[in-house]
């Protein structure tokens, strides 16, 4: 009885944010412009949203790699929060347990971009422009999830003017990690 009520809790849970997920991109979809912009702090919010994932899951080894200062931009704070928490899930989840997973934020002439990097194993070319698609979950997946999360990200990125970027980072001609980034053009 206790092993099928843990896993009935289970299913609850996994349904719970597959409508919560939906419903955030139901009511994303229509919009053309962000309602109410404000002045968000990019480094704040990263700072804020390592520290939460953090304490969620202790067990993933998660650094911050921002620069000094304030990097101001207008947006909504709660949804690049949700972009970013997305983003990181995705590399706890997908991640072998003790991968490092980095929440950065950098500046270079002219671009800005913000996002998760990881040392797990990355994705395989041919999947990569398919990771944004609604319900796409890559070949191999064992990782509970319902393939909305990418696509929730890119939608939030497009409010904001910025880009999403998915790559395998690479060492020498070998993956050493996976990339996905929100990126603005200034």
């Amino acid at each position: 009885r206790r092993h099928a009520m843990q896993q009935t809790m289970a299913g609850i849970d996994r349904a719970t944010r597959l409508v919560d997920q939906m419903l955030r991109l139901a009511r994303l979809d229509p919009l053309a412009r962000l309602p109410a912009p404000q002045k968000v702090d990019l480094c704040e919010l990263a700072g804020d949203v390592a520290a939460i994932t953090k304490d969620a899951m202790p067990e993933a080894d998660i650094a911050l790699d921002v620069p000094a200062g304030e990097v101001p931009i207008d947006g909504d704070p709660g949804l690049l929060e949700i972009a970013l928490r997305n983003l990181l899930d995705n590399a706890a989840r997908y991640s072998p347990a003790g991968s490092a997973i980095t929440v950065f934020l950098s500046k270079r002439s002219g671009e800005l971009r913000l996002g998760v990097r990881d040392s797990g194993p990355g994705v395989s070319p041919p999947e990569l422009p398919r990771l944004i698609e609604r319900f796409y979950r890559g070949s191999g997946t064992t990782a509970e999830g319902s393939g909305l999360g990418l696509t929730i990200v890119r939608r939030i990125a497009e409010l904001h003017g910025a880009s999403l970027e998915l790559r395998n980072r690479e060492d020498a001609g070998r993956v050493v990690g996976f990339e996905a980034c929100l990126r603005w053009d200034r």
